[in-house]
C-alpha cells in the first residue's frame, strides 16, 4: 500500500486542532495540506480528478474524523473496506480512534 505525506500528517496529528486533506483508494493514500487541491494530488494508481474522472476519493481529516466526499464509483461498503484496510496499516496507528463519514453517512470502520 502506497502512503504519501505520512510525516506531514503524523506531525499534524500531534496537535489538538488541525485539518488536512487526503485522496485515497485501494492502492493507498496521500495526505496533504488544506492549502492544496485534491485534484492536484496523485501517486501510483491513485488519482483524484473533478467530475469523477479519477480513481480516488477525496476526504477531509481532522482529529478523530475523516469526512469522505461522494464518488459515484464507490459504494459505502467499498469506502468502508478501503478505510478499514488503510487504518489497519501500522503506520497509521496515530489516527486512532477515528470516525468516518461518507457523504455525511457514518461508516462502521
Amino acid at each position: 500500500m502506497h502512503i504519501q505525506g505520512l510525516d506531514y500528517i503524523a506531525e499534524l496529528a500531534c496537535q489538538e486542532h488541525y485539518q488536512a486533506k487526503m485522496v485515497f483508494n485501494a492502492h493507498g493514500v496521500i495526505f496533504f495540506p488544506v492549502t492544496q487541491e485534491h485534484r492536484n494530488q496523485s501517486g501510483p494508481n491513485i488519482r483524484y480528478a473533478d467530475d469523477y474522472k479519477g480513481n480516488a476519493l477525496a476526504a477531509m481529516i481532522s482529529p478523530g474524523k475523516i469526512d469522505v466526499r461522494y464518488h459515484r464509483d464507490y459504494t459505502d461498503a467499498q469506502v468502508t473496506e478501503i478505510l478499514t484496510n488503510l487504518l489497519a496499516h501500522s503506520s497509521c496507528d496515530f489516527l486512532h480512534p477515528i470516525q468516518a463519514t461518507y457523504q455525511g453517512r457514518p461508516l462502521q470502520i
